[in-house]
């Protein structure tokens, strides 16, 4: 019986530890916050010369000052910052800081970006984060909320996205290319098992993140794609997908849309990347079958992911 209690003891510390560390174990490190759009647009007794002269790779040589001047007074730019404003930025340093303190922890090589800047870009979604180097620049005018007015017009699938919840999942999205190579094939599976690493990425730099959020779904759309997980899988299967190297597959499964396109019963209430979110869960199956370091596993080739992770839901 005593070896049996201590069986069991072990059993549920296993189950109830974490595999990814603590915010308290992580390391402290430097990061600087600057809100350009605010400098810009709302301090307009700072002259366009001193906002230069910090912000040199904002403003190419062939522009001429008065287009920035008329800019920084367009009643359209102004609009969009008095926006931003109800964001709150005393509360970003610190949720830019936690996704790149993990990042340092499992990749404590890598030379991180030690600023982040905000800064209005006429609502680009296409790009929230951008990876510049040594900075991260925020595209805080694509984070106002799904029901913000000044996103009328925009398609729903798209506004889901618009919202302070998923800068995380964008931040590590941008971050991305830095650790985990560009895929060497064309298949499907190749391009599927690509984003499948990049959202397991996801899972340990941004561990507190709900489930949806790494894919940036909402929860019906995680729903859906957990229901129909197996007969998702079955369609690729039956359509010998994986290893085929068609174009338009990543159109009807991979890339943004209202919806997946299986030109069947299962396009209706089905999210757009479903091809993304199979590939994720293979990574995860992956992961708990070998019990690979992250770094392992995205180094793995994707018929080596295949393989080993008996992905048949």
């Amino acid at each position: 019986m005593k070896g049996l209690s201590v069986v069991i003891f072990y059993f549920l510390i296993s189950c109830n530890t974490s595999t990814f560390p603590k915010p308290t174990d992580l390391e402290e490190i430097p990061l600087d916050y600057l809100s350009f759009e605010a400098l810009f647009f709302g301090n307009l007794d700072t002259s366009l010369e001193d906002i230069k002269a910090q912000f040199p790779f904002f403003f190419p040589i062939q522009t001429p000052d008065a287009v920035w001047l008329e800019k920084r007074s367009d009643s359209l730019q102004q609009l969009l910052f008095d926006a931003t404003k109800s964001i709150p930025k005393n509360n970003l340093k610190p949720r830019i800081m936690r996704v790149l303190q993990y990042a340092n922890y499992y990749f404590p090589e890598e030379k991180l970006p030690q600023t982040a800047i905000s800064l209005l870009t006429d609502v680009d979604y296409s790009l929230r984060a951008v990876d510049a180097e040594n900075m991260l620049l925020i595209s805080i005018d694509t984070y106002l909320g799904i029901d913000h007015p000044l996103y009328e017009g925009i398609p729903v699938y798209i506004k889901n996205k618009l919202t302070l919840d998923h800068l995380e999942a964008e931040i590590i999205d941008a971050l991305a290319p830095r650790f985990i190579s560009a895929p060497s094939g064309r298949t499907f599976l190749d391009q599927m098992v690509h984003h499948g690493k990049r959202l397991l990425l996801h899972d340990y730099l941004a561990p507190e993140m709900e489930d949806h959020r790494h894919i940036q779904y909402t929860a019906a759309q995680w729903e859906w794609a957990n229901t129909h997980e197996a007969d998702v899988w079955r369609y690729f299967i039956d359509n010998e997908f994986l290893f085929s190297t068609d174009e338009n597959l990543p159109f009807r499964f991979l890339l943004s849309s209202p919806y997946s396109k299986f030109y069947s019963y299962l396009d209706v209430d089905s999210p757009g990347r479903i091809g993304q979110w199979i590939g994720y869960q293979m990574l995860k199956k992956y992961q708990k079958r070998t019990g690979e370091t992250l770094q392992e596993i995205l180094a793995a080739s994707p018929q080596e992911i295949l393989k080993k992770s008996k992905y048949n839901p």
